[in-house]
């Protein structure tokens, strides 16, 4: 695993940990906590020789951006819910639910092209740098921009394993979070229109 990987899932877990917390108390001392041991438990707890965090790793691969900052969106929802709201990732649930409609079904053969394979060639980066000036000027939220720049930044660095920038956009868990979530959005709309 990557210094990125590893980074990326202790800070995942310091999310979810602060997250889950925050709904329960208010003390900054006990959030902290949890999260870091959450993270101790995670790094430290081993089967055959390989830590807990490992098997995560091995099946999911390194954290998308857009899990970061999802994640990231829902425990500053836990801590500040009058100053992050649901419109602020709104938008970026429904790019990941789309994207990963398109790209991961081609992946798997579905269609005639596979769009997944478009994220390693080299002008993929040039049209997220292009995706990302257009989210600067028109997006209603910078968060698309934030989303598409990071991703353009580690792909670029070669932070995780992979050389394909789509995987460092979504991931598959976060993909199936974002449709529940359009999914649940759609039915509420549906049922209330009736």
């Amino acid at each position: 695993m990557t210094a990125y990987g590893s980074f990326g899932w202790a800070f995942v877990l310091v999310l979810l940990g602060v997250y889950c917390s925050a709904r329960y108390t208010d003390s900054w001392s006990i959030r902290l906590g949890i999260a870091a041991a959450i993270v101790a438990a995670a790094f430290s707890i081993q089967f055959d020789h390989v830590p807990l965090i490992g098997f995560v790793a091995a099946v999911q691969g390194e954290p998308s951006v857009g899990m970061l900052l999802i994640l990231g969106g829902l425990a500053a929802r836990g801590i500040l819910p009058e100053r992050v709201t649901e419109e602020d990732f709104g938008g970026l649930r429904t790019c990941i639910f789309w994207l990963g409609l398109v790209m991961f079904p081609s992946a798997l053969g579905v269609g005639p092209i596979d769009l997944y394979a478009v994220g390693y060639h080299p002008y993929a980066a040039l049209g997220l740098l292009f995706l990302a000036v257009l989210c600067v000027g028109f997006a209603a939220t910078r968060l698309l921009a934030v989303w598409a720049t990071l991703s353009l930044l580690l792909h670029g660095h070669d932070a995780g394993e992979s050389d394909n920038i789509v995987d460092y956009l979504i991931d598959p868990i976060v993909f199936v979070y974002s449709s529940w979530h359009v999914g649940s959005r759609v039915w509420r709309r549906f049922r209330d229109a009736r």
